[in-house]
């Protein structure tokens, strides 16, 4: 007894072979291009679990290493800022010593108006569109330029003075400019004084999650004291009336404003300090988790990974099974009754 044949049952052969050839040849082309497994959940039943929680560990080191450069760029563009004002500052205090001793002291006030526009400037650098002195509130430009309210607040506080010692500028005794200098003026640069006038900072600085298990701290705020007393020495030549002043008087100011900047630039560098260390604890904690990624990765190749050559081969023999099943579907398809039965 013959069993019948249909031409469609003859032609699907090949056809449903060539569907299933096409997916592993889809897989087998993934898997050389990757190194890795197509359908890791298909190929390594009990294992995937360990493979998923090895890439997630992986994955997870990876994007604190990349979170870490920025950091990294903000700590840089402080370092560089505070260098930058420590160097002012220490230019200013030459400047102070050499009027101090020549008794010519007529361009101070130019310089020290300078000097507070280049220290605002440093204060406000941004990074990536925040404000690495802001602190915790880094999307505001911390300090304010001089702004008219300081100056009306400044004015007014020395013209109290002149009033309460009924005295002209020129007249102001040094005695009472110490005494102002270390009271009502020092006090415009501090608490809400300082708040209301220069600065929109929070004391609060910003700090990073380095590692799984480690943060630190990432910049500086522009209310540390360094900076208020920075400032005021810079104010206290630039807002004062200080070429008015007689010459005992403009020595108190001279005096005030070296002690000042010497606590500032001591303030500058304890602050560069420990960012540094900030920086050092991050280049290490990226290079440990670098060294744990690696071993992740190659715990993953082990596990999901495959041989290159052998990959090589598995696509070359499916690309060749893929074209005999096309073949002989093509065969097929031309394939009438009278052919059939004279085959």
């Amino acid at each position: 007894m013959m069993n019948a044949v249909s031409t469609a049952t003859l032609f699907a052969i090949p056809r449903n072979a060539s569907v299933d050839v096409q997916k592993q040849l889809t897989d087998a082309e993934t898997e050389l291009t990757t190194g890795f497994l197509a359908d890791p959940v298909k190929s390594l039943g009990s294992q995937i679990g360990l493979d998923e929680t090895l890439q997630a560990q992986s994955d997870t080191l990876s994007n604190l290493q990349s979170a870490n450069n920025i950091v990294q760029s903000s700590l840089t563009a402080s370092q560089n800022a505070l260098t930058s004002i420590s160097s002012d500052a220490q230019s200013f205090a030459s400047a102070l010593i050499t009027a101090q001793s020549t008794g010519s002291a007529a361009t101070l006030q130019t310089q020290a108006q300078d000097f507070l526009a280049s220290l605002t400037s440093q204060l406000n650098t941004s990074v990536g569109g925040s404000y690495i002195f802001g602190g915790i509130n880094n999307s505001t430009p911390p300090i304010a330029d001089d702004s008219q309210s300081a100056q009306n607040a400044t004015s007014a506080a020395f013209q109290a003075l002149l009033s309460s010692t009924g005295s002209s500028v020129n007249s102001l005794s040094a005695t009472d400019m110490q005494t102002f200098l270390s009271g009502a003026f020092a006090n415009l640069f501090t608490g809400s004084n300082w708040s209301s006038n220069w600065s929109q900072a929070s004391s609060t600085p910003m700090s990073a999650l380095i590692s799984p298990n480690q943060t630190v701290t990432t910049s500086a705020s522009a209310n540390d004291s360094a900076f208020q007393d920075l400032v005021s020495a810079y104010v206290s030549v630039a807002d004062l009336s200080f070429n008015n002043l007689n010459s005992s008087t403009q020595t108190a100011v001279l005096t005030n404003a070296q002690q000042l900047i010497g606590s500032a630039t001591q303030g500058i560098t304890n602050l560069q300090a420990s960012l540094g260390i900030s920086q050092s604890q991050i280049t290490n904690a990226n290079s440990q988790m670098q060294t744990q990624a690696t071993l992740m990765t190659n715990s993953v190749s082990q596990i999901a990974g495959v041989d290159p050559s052998q990959a090589a081969t598995n696509l070359s023999n499916l690309t060749t099974q893929l074209e005999t099943a096309y073949s002989l579907t093509d065969r097929i398809s031309k394939l009438g009754l009278v052919n059939y039965l004279s085959t």
